[in-house]
């Protein structure tokens, strides 16, 4: 009796954001599982649906495996109009990669400040995760926290205030008076955020970041080797003393 040839099942191909190649591509669906939920305020008659479909995906092109979720809820739609003018709604879904793609945000030199220093460049780090995920509030307070660790490795007094600090590096040399300003503006949004709860705009904390970055990438990455080639550079030429007079003319 021939035995029959069991075919694995073919899997979905889907499009999805691949994190590492940070665009939409084909994927093959490994497993998915939908999730519906409801919620009601038996108090106030308010009520609520929705779901959540998950997915483990792995994209054709790198072959990265990663975690995507597709969620709508009864409270999310927009409105548009058919062929016959009528108005219609459609269900607004929200979908999410994991892990994040990395930021385009993080400079090429970034790496670099693990060897000038560790903390500093745990500090930036973590700072980028949080502009990552719009966490506009930690990120402010993690650059003013940069901004006291990168005085300290530059030899100023931690204890001092960060008015003496910004100072410090004006008078050292470091920053001129418009930079000490704009740092300045750094420091004071940080301790909004910090003790005041505010929250910079995208915009803002782009600038906030931009101005930071313009700090560090001058203080200790230019601006050390460029004091490195110093001792490449050839010595000027001693000038020859001029050659004795032979005789005066008569």
């Amino acid at each position: 009796m021939a035995t029959k040839e069991i075919k694995p099942a073919e899997k979905k191909i889907v499009k999805a954001h691949c994190p590492k190649c940070d665009g939409e591509r084909n994927c093959t669906e490994h497993g998915t599982i939908y999730k519906a939920w409801d919620w009601e305020d038996k108090y106030h008659g308010h009520s609520m649906n929705g779901g959540v479909d998950h997915s483990l995906l792995e994209c054709l092109g790198c072959e990265t495996v990663f975690y995507h979720t597709e969620s709508w809820d009864s409270e999310g739609y927009e409105p548009y109009y058919d062929a016959m003018g009528e108005t219609q709604y459609e269900t607004i879904k929200e979908r999410a990669t994991y892990p994040k793609p990395e930021t385009k945000t993080k400079p090429v030199w970034l790496d670099a400040m693990q060897k000038k220093d560790p903390q500093l460049h745990n500090i930036l780090d973590q700072m980028y995760i949080a502009l990552d995920n719009q966490a506009h509030i930690l990120t402010a307070i993690a650059l003013r926290t940069a901004l006291d660790r990168a005085t300290e490795c530059l030899g100023i007094d931690p204890a001092k205030t960060f008015e003496e600090k910004l100072n410090e590096l004006r008078d050292g040399g470091w920053i001129g008076q418009t930079e000490r300003d704009i740092l300045g503006v750094v420091t004071d949004a940080g301790n909004a955020a910090a003790h005041r709860g505010w929250e910079p705009g995208s915009q803002e904390i782009t600038q906030l970041v931009l101005s930071m970055e313009v700090f560090l990438h001058r203080a200790f990455i230019v601006g050390q080797e460029a004091l490195g080639i110093k001792g490449n550079i050839p010595a000027k030429p001693k000038r020859l003393p001029p050659p004795a007079a032979v005789g005066k003319a008569t």
